[in-house]
């Protein structure tokens, strides 16, 4: 289980309190002229989080039949996933949103709805 007494846990917290910090520090403290490219990287890392989280998922999954979390790891990795998910499409979507502004009236229409397809067809195959 997941307490304060073993070694595990207490390093666990205080590496999370620390990165929590440290990230404060970083974002708050970044000139407006480096925006983007700490986005970038912001983005960058929420891909490794995604890879972390997955792997917290598949860890132990032989031992478990379900979809549903039910070890403290799982449900960290299954928020990690989430959260990283939801940061790296809001990621996309700001960055489009930016490539926008500088869009003239003359270039080609894009067509990126059609990225769906291979979506769907992933999800109409599980």
């Amino acid at each position: 289980g997941f307490n304060t007494d073993s070694h595990d846990s207490v390093s666990l917290m205080a590496t999370f309190a620390l990165a929590g910090l440290a990230g404060y520090q970083v974002v708050w403290g970044v000139a407006p002229a480096l925006h983007s490219p700490l986005m970038a990287v912001t983005n960058a890392i929420s891909g490794m989080t995604a890879v972390g989280g997955m792997l917290l998922l598949a860890n132990g999954a032989s031992e478990t039949s379900g979809i549903i979390p039910d070890s403290p790891s799982h449900w960290m990795g299954a928020i990690a996933t989430t959260l990283s998910f939801v940061n790296i499409v809001g990621g996309f979507l700001i960055t489009g949103k930016m490539l926008d502004l500088f869009r003239r009236p003359e270039d080609p229409k894009e067509f990126f709805e059609l990225y769906a397809i291979p979506s769907a067809l992933l999800i109409a195959g599980l």
